[in-house]
């Protein structure tokens, strides 16, 4: 009987989309921050400091800025998460069904 070779996970996919996420997450970052400091200079009356009379402007680019800020902050834990699915997925293929029959089920 053939017995079928596994191959080992692949982690390519995985550092392309955490470098891809990260360079979204900075450019957006920095593309919201650069708008958000045009309509501060931009109002009348409007500082950093107080930002009810800054405008629908002002608010929606500084809330955005900051939602991005506060998901750069959960990137570390992403990350973790990435690497112990790729761990789980080779644990589950070295523990997997191989007992020389045909088997209904998932196959690693």
């Amino acid at each position: 009987m053939i017995k079928k070779k596994y191959s080992a996970v692949d982690l390519t996919d995985l550092a392309i989309g955490i470098v891809v996420l990260g360079i979204v997450v900075s450019i957006g970052a920095t593309i919201l921050i650069n708008a958000r400091d045009t309509f501060v200079t931009g109002a009348l009356g409007c500082n950093a400091t107080v930002t009810t009379s800054c405008g629908v402007d002002y608010n929606l680019s500084n809330a955005a800025a900051t939602g991005l800020a506060e998901y750069g902050n959960w990137f570390d834990i992403i990350v973790i998460v990435g690497v112990a699915a790729v761990i789980l997925s080779l644990i589950f293929m070295a523990f997997g069904q191989d007992r020389g029959e045909e088997s209904i089920g998932i196959s690693y």
